[in-house]
C-alpha cells in the first residue's frame, strides 16, 4: 500500500472488501477524502448498500464470498448503466480483465494498492460524477424555466434571425387563437394588422437587428380577426460569442386599456346625445384650420327654431328626439372629412375645409332639402360664410352665426305672417 493521496473528493462512495485488514485500513483513508463512505464485507452487502444509499463510485474487489465483485457489478449495472465501478484485485487473470471490460467497469486496480493509481481512477470517475451533476443541475435550471416561460402569464415568442417563429407558450395561444403547430416556422406578420404605420415596422426591425431592445405598442389581429392591442418589448438573443441568434418577443394585452383610452378620447370629443363633435373639438380645430393650407374655410351655423318650447310642452325626451333628428340631419348633409359638431343646446357649427362659396351654399341646400328627413330641416335656421386666404376664421365664424340669426328672424317673421 503506497502514498495516501491529498485530494478531497465530494462524492459518496461504497467501498467492499471482504479481507478485514485491507478492509479497515483502506476505510480510514477513504474516509479523510470522500464526503460519504458506505462499507460492506461481500458482494451481497454491497449490492443491498448500493439499491439503499445509491452511491456516486463503487470501489469494490472481485474475489469474495456470497457475491464476488463481478456478479455484484453485473447487478448493479441492471439497475444502473451508468454507475462508476473501479475493481480492485490481487489477480491478474485474462478472464477476469475480460469479463470487466464486458460489464464496462469504468476503472482496474491491482493490490497491493498504489494509492496514486487509486487516486488517478478517483479521480477519473470522479471527473464524470461532477460532470454529471453539472448536467443534471443545467437540465433541471433548463427545464425549470421552461416551464415558468410557459406557464408565464406574459405571451411569450421567439424566432429565428430571420423571423421564422420557433417557440410561443400557452399565453401566446390563448390571446392570439393560434395554436402553437399552426404558427411555427411562420412569421410573426401572420399577426399583423392594418393599424400600424408601415414605417413602425422599419423602425421595430431596424432596432432589434441593429442589437437593441425595442419596445411600443402595436395592434394585433386573433385568428378569428379580432384586433387586440400588445406592450411590447423585443429583445436580441446571443450565443456565447455575443452573435445574434434570435430574438425573444414578451408582451401584454393591453386592448382594455386601449379601449378605456378610446373611450375616454371619444368623451372627450364628442357630445354624448347627439354624437356629433363638441365645442371643445370645433374650437380646437377651428384654430388648427387658421394657420393651415387648406383655405377656402367655410363655416355654416344651425340653430334649432323653438326648442325650449318643445321641451316645455312635450317635454325633454321629445326635444332630444328634436336634437338628434337635427344632427342626423347635418351629418347627411356633409361630407365625412367637415366637421359636424354640436356646439350648445340647439345650436350646431360645421367647418368645411378647402371648401368655397358656392359649394357651401350646395350643401346649405341639402340640409333644406331634408334628403328623408324634412319633418327637420324645417325648423332649423341657417348661416354660412367662407374664409379666403389669409381671412380670420373666427371672424368668418361670427359672421355665419350673424348670418343665422338673420335667418332665424326671418323665418320667424314669416311664420307670423302666415299664421
Amino acid at each position: 500500500m503506497k502514498t495516501t493521496p491529498s485530494e478531497h473528493y465530494d462524492i459518496s462512495l461504497l467501498y467492499v472488501e471482504d479481507e478485514r485488514v485491507t478492509r479497515e485500513q483502506i476505510s480510514r483513508i477513504l474516509q479523510r477524502i470522500v464526503t460519504d463512505l458506505h462499507v460492506a464485507e461481500n458482494g451481497q452487502q454491497g449490492l443491498e448498500l448500493y439499491q439503499e444509499k445509491r452511491p456516486d463510485i463503487i470501489l469494490t474487489d472481485i474475489m469474495m464470498p456470497v457475491m464476488n465483485g463481478l456478479e455484484m457489478a453485473r447487478a448493479i449495472r441492471t439497475i444502473d448503466r451508468d454507475s462508476q465501478i473501479i475493481m480492485l484485485t490481487a489477480y491478474s487473470d485474462t478472464d477476469y480483465l475480460l469479463e470487466c471490460i464486458t460489464l464496462g467497469i469504468n476503472q482496474y486496480v491491482q493490490k497491493p494498492v498504489d494509492f496514486s493509481r487509486l487516486a488517478s481512477a478517483l479521480d477519473s470517475c470522479s471527473n464524470y460524477v461532477m460532470l454529471k451533476r453539472k448536467l443534471k443541475q443545467q437540465e433541471k435550471r433548463i427545464n425549470m424555466l421552461s416551464m415558468a416561460v410557459e406557464q408565464a402569464p406574459a405571451p411569450v415568442m421567439i424566432t429565428s434571425v430571420t423571423g421564422a417563429i420557433e417557440y410561443v407558450n400557452a399565453m401566446f395561444c390563448r390571446l392570439t387563437g393560434y395554436q402553437a403547430s399552426e404558427v411555427l416556422g411562420r412569421n410573426p406578420r401572420l399577426l399583423k394588422s392594418d393599424l400600424n404605420p408601415p414605417q413602425l415596422y422599419e423602425q421595430l426591425w431596424q432596432t432589434i437587428t441593429s442589437g437593441n431592445d425595442w419596445k411600443g405598442e402595436l395592434a394585433n389581429k386573433q385568428k378569428n380577426g379580432t384586433i387586440y392591442w400588445e406592450m411590447i418589448k423585443i429583445s436580441p438573443l446571443r450565443d456565447s460569442d455575443n452573435s445574434i441568434i434570435g430574438y425573444l418577443k414578451v408582451s401584454q394585452d393591453i386592448t382594455e386599456r386601449k379601449q378605456y383610452e378610446d373611450n375616454l378620447q371619444y368623451l372627450g370629443t364628442h357630445d354624448q346625445l347627439t354624437g356629433l363633435y363638441n365645442r371643445a373639438y370645433f374650437d380646437a380645430e377651428l384654430q388648427r384650420l387658421e394657420s393651415s393650407r387648406e383655405y377656402p374655410v367655410s363655416i355654416v351655423m344651425a340653430d334649432i327654431d323653438g326648442l325650449k318650447e318643445v321641451n316645455d310642452t312635450k317635454g325633454h325626451d321629445e326635444g332630444d328626439r328634436l336634437i338628434k333628428g337635427a344632427a342626423e340631419l347635418l351629418l347627411a348633409a356633409f361630407r365625412s372629412g367637415d366637421v359636424v359638431a354640436r356646439i350648445g343646446g340647439d345650436e350646431f357649427a360645421v367647418l368645411l375645409p378647402r371648401t368655397d362659396h358656392e359649394t357651401v351654399t350646395a350643401a346649405i341646400q341639402r340640409v333644406r332639402t331634408g334628403n328623408g328627413l324634412e319633418a327637420f330641416s324645417q325648423v332649423l335656421s341657417l348661416g354660412a360664410a367662407t374664409a379666403l386666404q389669409h381671412e380670420t376664421l373666427h371672424e368668418t365664424f361670427k359672421t355665419a352665426d350673424r348670418l343665422m340669426y338673420r335667418n332665424k328672424a326671418e323665418r320667424k317673421q314669416l311664420r307670423q305672417e302666415t299664421a
